[in-house]
């Protein structure tokens, strides 16, 4: 976790500060290495909410631009709690996943936190796997091109694939498979000035979607666009 209780506060880790996790109550110790990011964590590292993974940068900086107010908050239903990443001034449930997932927690986190949550996954690992070609009224397709890039306009022979609006297709050399069964809207940042908003395909070998700038994201659920902006992560 980014932030613990300390005296009722939710407070950013520190170099052998103590803290109380806002969940379960339970004692927390602050991680401040030189390489991960600083972050808390429960004794022994026993964590009490079983979809833990470990913190990234990339994870924090997300989190920084809703607010600590909006992330890492804690959610009940049916006797069952969990952090919600973050939850917009919306109530728009954010999962930020960075590592593999298998399919079944896939399925866990959509049911528990229902049809107003929406998937933000970091593509910088596997964006190498994908190649995008584009399609033209008078041509198969033009040229084989690698990620990233920008939005552009794909128009295939079918009439029936003509009336979609503009968009691309990404060929997925080792799919995530486990993502086949998605059922919320799913957004990849691959580390450029857009997100990629997957319409189809996800966890197959051809994925297709639309770029939505992350200014446009960002500020329509409530986000600081300028700190994002400001507190660009060195990659």
């Amino acid at each position: 976790m980014i932030w613990a209780l300390v005296n009722n506060e939710k407070i950013e880790a520190t170099p052998g500060a103590r803290g109380t996790c806002p969940i379960c109550n339970g004692k927390l110790l602050s991680k401040c290495g030189a390489v991960i990011v600083w972050h808390w964590a429960h004794f022994k590292d026993e964590n009490c909410d079983s979809w833990y993974e470990p913190e990234s940068f990339w994870h924090k900086h997300w989190k920084m631009t809703f607010g600590k107010e909006n992330a890492e908050i804690g959610i009940e239903k049916e006797g069952k709690r969990h952090i919600a990443d973050i939850r917009t001034v919306q109530n728009v449930i954010i999962e930020l996943q960075n590592s593999p997932i298998s399919m079944p927690v896939i399925k866990e986190r959509e049911d528990f936190y229902g049809e107003r949550m929406l998937w933000l996954i970091n593509g910088e690992d596997f964006k190498k796997n994908l190649s995008v070609k584009d399609y033209w009224e008078d041509e198969d397709y033009l040229e084989l091109k690698s990620l990233p890039r920008p939005p552009v306009r794909w128009v295939r022979r079918s009439e029936e694939i003509k009336k979609e609006a503009n968009g691309e297709f990404f060929y997925w050399k080792s799919p995530r498979k486990s993502w086949a069964n998605v059922q919320r809207h799913l957004f990849i940042d691959f580390g450029e000035d857009s997100l990629f908003l997957v319409q189809g395909g996800m966890g197959t070998s051809q994925i297709r979607g639309v770029y939505i700038s992350k200014e446009k994201f960002i500020r329509k659920y409530g986000g600081d666009y300028e700190y994002y902006r400001q507190n660009l992560i060195d990659k």
